[in-house]
Formats: C-alpha cells, structure tokens, sequence
C-alpha cells in the first residue's frame, strides 16, 4: 500500500462529527478533547513527512524530468497535491475545535473557577471539581458538527443551502484579503535589490557604481496581511460559521478581542488560530470603538499600577460605545451588583470618557455611589499611608 493511500485510510478514520448537545456532560467533554488533540498530533507528524517528500508542491519536483508531461507523472503528482491539502484542513479543523473546547472548558472547587488553561492543567494534575462552561471563554459549541475533521471540507460546503453558501462566501471576504489592515502597493525597485540580491555592500546609488546599469521592476508590496493569517483555517471557519450567519462570528470575534488581552491574542488564538492580535476595523466594524475604549482604559489603569479584571474593563467599553446594560451583563456572564461596582472604581479611576459619564447616571443611584466612593477613598488614603 502506498504512502498517498495509508494516509487517506487514516483520514477515513476521522469522518466522525461531535455532538454539541452532548458536550454538556463533563465525560463526553473530555472524551473528545483527548481524541481531537491525540488525532491532531498524529496529522501534524504526518505533514512533516510529506512536507519532506515534496508533496507540498509536487509539480515544482516534475518539473525537470524529461516526460514530465506524462499522465502518470501528472496524475502522481496531483495525487500528492490533494493529499496535502486534505491533511492541512484537517489539521485546521482540528486546531479550531480545540481552541473551541479550551475556551469552554472551567471547572469550580471552593469557590474558585479554573477556566481554559488552567481548567486543562488542573484536570492533568488530577483536579477534580464541578465541570462548568468557562464565563471568560469565547465559544460557538454549535459549529463543531460543521467541522471536517477528516479534511474533507468540499463536502461540507455542498450539503450548505443557497443561503449557507452565500454566508460562506461574505464571511470568506471578510476574513480574508479584503479585510487586510493595509493594501498592497507597486514599488520601483532597482534590479540589483530584486529577488537574485548581489553583493551586500553594493548600491547602485553611491557614486562609484553610477556606471553600471540601474534596471528597475515593478513588484507588488503586501503592506497588510488578512485577519486570519491561514487560508485553511479562513475556510474551514466560513464553513462552520456559515449556518449560524455572518453576524454570529462578527459578535465571536468582537468578544475574543474584548475578553482577551493583547498578549492572549498574540500567544493563543483560541477558537480564531492564527488571528491578527491587532484590532482590525474591517473585521470589527460596529465593534472596533468598542475594542479601542477597552485597550485604552487598560493601557490607563496599567500606567496607573492598577488592576482590573480583563473581562469586567470590556463589558465597561461595551456598555459605553453600545449603551445596551443588559447586553454587557449577558455577553459578560455578570450580575447586577458586580458590574456596578465596576462602573463606579473605573469612575474613580478617571478612565472613563467625559462624554460617556451620563451612562453612569442611569444605573448607578447617586446615594448608593457616595457611599462606595468615600469607602473607596477612604481605602486608597489608609493605603497611601
């Protein structure tokens, strides 16, 4: 049996979809967490071998033999190429689901919630407590039945009706090139600088080399690079978003960017791998003010030594771009008393906009927040002290 058809045996072997209503169940959860990340391994040891063997670009390996254009050789040689691909949106739907489940997956023990990361490594050293759906995550559990774990993806995409295709197709735009953070542009550039280099010291422009000739080429600068950086995992996203709509994965992706900080963007991709960890206003849009606030009263309290909760900052920039309380409570998972509390410190932070202050009044009663100020004031002196 050949290297091609081993391969499509095992992929065989994934064809197998998870149940999202099941994942309410601690075991089933933690079932098909193990078996997705042992399954991605195993994809990710199979790519390195056929990277190795060409199969990332077969027909540049065909290219120098006498009867390249041999059936056989072409035939082998797409072979190779689909094969490639099939293990590459394998791998990218595997990486999408358990950034899915790490996000979703928290467990509380005496009052203290493990959530994500911590949730997975206090399962590995033997932790037990209550599974809970982590209320700092963010996570669509539904997509994961739209997921190709078998790199299949083609299929998928037909069993989509006329209004799932056309989703799929906006939301392909909008993470990918034509969402870019910069466009790209045309540049003179002198020959000498091209793709074949020269030598390192040599520039045409000092006044020694003025009698050698200066060609010029026009090459295509990318300025910006598509929000989602991996084309496989773009489409394996548009796939699994595309029936719940294009409006489902632009509110995901504004609460990944509010709920995470930059450094948890930058290192950990969640359920978006490969995402930019800068906010896009393309990829936000309504959500971008939103995100902005957010990073800009952390920067603030940061300058100040001050912490806050990550989460509790942006349900504070979300209610003061959107103005809509409840909202900020759901998206958020916080109740009533907590987030007042939290608009109140902010308040006495001084990192709240001027023009944004009004939005205090209606849901903070103005006994109720002298009394926390003098109580806060009271403890910063007692600690300047």
């Amino acid at each position: 049996m050949s290297l091609i058809s081993r391969i499509s045996s095992y992929l065989d072997t994934l064809k197998y979809s998870v149940n999202p209503d099941k994942l309410n169940d601690s075991d089933y959860f933690l079932v098909t967490y193990l078996k997705l990340k042992k399954d991605y391994e195993e994809l990710i040891s199979i790519r390195r071998k056929i990277e190795f063997l060409g199969y990332q670009n077969p027909y540049f390996v065909i290219k120098g033999i006498k009867d390249a254009q041999d059936p056989y050789f072409r035939k082998r040689a797409m072979e190779k190429k689909i094969c490639f691909d099939n293990i590459q949106h394998a791998i990218a739907a595997h990486r999408v689901a358990i950034g899915q489940l790490i996000d979703a997956m928290g467990f509380e023990k005496d009052g203290v919630i493990y959530a994500g990361h911590e949730a997975i490594k206090f399962t590995e050293e033997g932790g037990e407590g209550k599974f809970i759906f982590s209320p700092d995550g963010v996570y669509r559990l539904g997509i994961m039945k739209y997921l190709s774990f078998s790199g299949e993806y083609m299929k998928t995409l037909f069993s989509l009706d006329k209004t799932e295709r056309e989703n799929y197709r906006k939301i392909m735009d909008m993470l990918g090139d034509k969402s870019k953070s910069k466009p790209s542009s045309k540049k003179r550039i002198p020959q000498e600088y091209g793709m074949m280099g020269g030598p390192k010291d040599y520039s045409p422009f000092k006044k020694e080399n003025f009698p050698y000739k200066r060609d010029f080429y026009d090459e295509a600068i990318d300025l910006g690079r598509p929000p989602i950086y991996d084309k496989h995992i773009r489409k394996v996203l548009s796939i699994a978003y595309a029936p719940f709509g294009i409006d489902a994965i632009c509110e995901d992706i504004a609460l990944f960017y509010l709920k995470k900080t930059y450094m948890e963007r930058k290192i950990y991709g969640g359920p978006f791998p490969t995402i930019d960890p800068e906010p896009n206003e393309a990829l936000l849009g309504r959500f971008y003010k939103t995100v902005l606030l957010k990073e800009e009263m952390m920067n603030t309290l940061k300058d100040m030594n001050l912490k806050e909760k990550n989460s509790l900052v942006a349900a504070i920039s979300y209610y003061l771009i959107s103005e809509d309380y409840d909202k900020a409570l759901l998206f958020f998972s916080l109740d009533n008393n907590e987030f007042e509390s939290a608009l109140i410190r902010a308040e006495n932070y001084g990192v709240i906009p001027k023009e944004r202050k009004y939005l205090l009044e209606r849901v903070v009663k103005s006994g109720e927040k002298k009394d926390i100020t003098k109580k806060f004031l009271q403890e910063l002196k007692g600690a300047q002290d």
